[in-house]
């Protein structure tokens, strides 16, 4: 832990880009609201206001990626900055073990994605008819071996955006 003294930062009265920048945000926030009223009212299709709004996040993904460094640099040496009810914090990435060059690590990590490779083809295989399903929702392996049969596991859908 550090003993430096940690400074809080805290807005000082707007000056005039910032004042556009906090107006620009709330008419922002209520062409929002618009657009989700004119939505749920049948005015703009629910496709077609996804796209537009799909495309802004990208755009506000790629300003904030181009200036965030900046406000890192600006946050180093202090607790937070903070403006009216919000504040941000620098916080540090996390620390994690690389056991790349660990020969135990890596022959067990080879040997379990070979277990899984072999379930998953299991599994594949009873879609497909190759795969007898065994009681207990289990199979019997090229060895003989009687297994646990893994399950199908689906992530969330989305709607994707990509430039024709």
């Amino acid at each position: 832990m550090e003993n430096a003294v940690k400074i809080q930062l805290k807005a000082q009265e707007a000056n005039s880009k910032e004042k556009q920048l906090i107006t620009g945000k709330r008419t922002g926030k209520m062409m929002l609201d618009k657009l989700e009223r004119d939505v749920t009212q049948g005015y703009i299709p629910a496709t077609f206001a996804v796209l537009q709004l799909k495309q802004m996040v990208k755009m506000f993904t790629e300003t904030l990626k181009n200036i965030e460094e900046m406000a890192k640099d600006e946050l180093t040496g202090t607790d937070y900055y903070q403006h009216g009810d919000y504040k941000i914090t620098y916080k540090q990435g996390s620390r994690a073990v690389d056991y790349s060059g660990c020969e135990e690590i890596e022959v067990l990590e080879a040997h379990l994605k070979g277990c899984k490779q072999k379930l998953k083809a299991a599994l594949e295989g009873v879609e497909k008819g190759v795969t007898q399903v065994q009681p207990g929702h289990s199979f019997v392996d090229s060895d003989g071996e009687i297994l646990k049969l893994p399950k199908w596991k689906y992530n969330k859908s989305s709607i994707v955006l990509t430039k024709v």
